[in-house]
């Protein structure tokens, strides 16, 4: 895509200690840092580089526990101007048919399950991945593997996702990856990541819920 790539490097799956990561990355003075860390690591890299002064014009990439609202909660404003990936944001633009009512169903248990509080991150797609396949159970009145693979390739299905559609290779006929940015997160409290406009749609525009703040330090102020 021309970028030109200046530092490409994995880190051991035991590492605890990641300033000395951050400072490598801050060393090779890049404009785009990208990441790919779960959660654990996720934890570690942001707190370090918040330590460190990281200070890209953009920061963010597959944050795994940037998914997790507790994570989001622990983080809080050290999140700020992070672009992250994501499948399925709390947003405007992800109101599909049937969310609201399973979320407030989910939203109801969690806390006495000690489980994400509004799980947005796993519970939408989680749902209708069940929706799919029970909707392709009824329509072949079969339980055969085979049948049931050729129905789900060759139909589309409205889910509490949205509308699900497959391509050949299996994935999603046209993707609804999104990147989203952490904006004006002042403070650990939960309420305030049920607002939509602290964690904002800027990519791809059909989705877009709001501008993205550039570079990563303004979005940081």
């Amino acid at each position: 895509m021309g970028f030109n790539l200046i530092y490409d490097k994995s880190y051991p799956p035991n590492t605890t200690d990641y300033a000395p990561v951050v400072r490598a990355v801050q060393a090779a003075d890049a404009d785009i840092v990208y990441v790919a860390a779960y959660p654990p690591d996720s934890v570690g890299i942001v707190r370090a580089a918040n330590e460190i002064g990281l200070s890209p014009k953009m920061f963010g990439g597959t944050f795994i526990g940037l998914l997790s609202t507790p994570i989001r909660m622990q983080l809080g404003p050290l999140a700020n101007g992070i672009v992250n990936s994501e499948a399925f944001p709390d947003a405007p633009s992800f109101k599909f048919p049937g969310l609201e009512a399973v979320m407030k169903k989910y939203q109801a248990q969690a806390p006495g399950l000690g489980i994400d509080p509004l799980g947005y991150g796993y519970v939408p797609l989680s749902y209708a991945g069940g929706q799919v396949l029970a909707d392709a159970v009824t329509a072949t009145h079969s339980l055969d593997h085979d049948r049931i693979a050729t129905y789900i390739r060759t139909h589309s299905f409205k889910t509490v996702g949205g509308d699900v559609t497959f391509g050949k290779d299996g994935e999603w006929a046209k993707s609804r990856m999104v990147f989203t940015q952490f904006q004006h997160v002042d403070g650990n409290d939960l309420d305030q990541f049920r607002d939509p406009k602290k964690v904002v749609v800027v990519w791809p525009p059909e989705f877009e819920t709001g501008d993205m703040i550039y570079p990563y330090s303004a979005a940081r102020k």
